[in-house]
């Protein structure tokens, strides 16, 4: 995964961004990993559903409950990866997956939504579990991509960059000071700028 090589979206359901996602990031940028939040997918959805040429199927963690949310990635065709299968409560919008990179480092990836109403949930999970993820899977380095609404955490937020090395490459998007998405990585990782 090259710099710049994964793309972060907020579709704000995905069903009717597909094909903006698609011609605006896809085909200009062509990136290795693309990650969709607040997706408002649903099981009444085929899984099969928004599938982009040259690219892997959504893998998805729709919310459990309630409208809204949803999280989904795919990635370009020909990159090793492996969906991790981690225990965490179900309301827990996040999904990890190791990444082979050309050198043959292993990229811990963690694609995430924090809903305004979790609170901390999320990124104490992440406190209390990155260590174990990252050693359990042999990793070298981590990738954090998705919307943390981190502001209204933004205590716990800049510990989890802190304790981890992290770096954060997306800056604020509104006046408000709100961010539309995350990306933050080890400064160490080969996808870092």
């Amino acid at each position: 995964m090259k710099p710049g090589q994964q793309h972060t979206d907020n579709s704000r359901v995905l069903q009717t961004n597909i094909g903006d996602l698609i011609h605006s990031y896809v085909i200009r940028y062509t990136p290795d990993v693309i990650a969709t939040v607040e997706t408002f997918l649903n099981p009444t959805i085929p899984t099969n559903f928004g599938h982009i040429q040259g690219y892997s199927g959504w893998h998805r963690r729709d919310r459990a409950s309630g409208t809204f949310g949803g999280i989904a990635v795919c990635f370009r065709e020909g990159l090793a990866v492996e969906a991790l299968d981690v225990d965490m409560d179900r309301h827990l919008e996040l999904m990890f997956f190791r990444l082979w990179t050309r050198q043959c480092d292993t990229i811990l990836l963690c694609i995430c939504y924090r809903p305004q109403w979790q609170g901390s949930d999320p990124i104490h999970f992440l406190h209390t579990n990155l260590d174990t993820l990252l050693l359990q899977h042999s990793c070298k380095h981590l990738v954090v991509i998705g919307d943390m609404n981190q502001l209204l955490v933004a205590r716990d937020f800049e510990e989890l960059l802190t304790m981890y090395g992290l770096s954060n490459h997306v800056f604020p998007t509104h006046t408000s000071g709100s961010f539309l998405s995350q990306t933050s990585q080890m400064a160490s990782s080969p996808a870092a700028p």
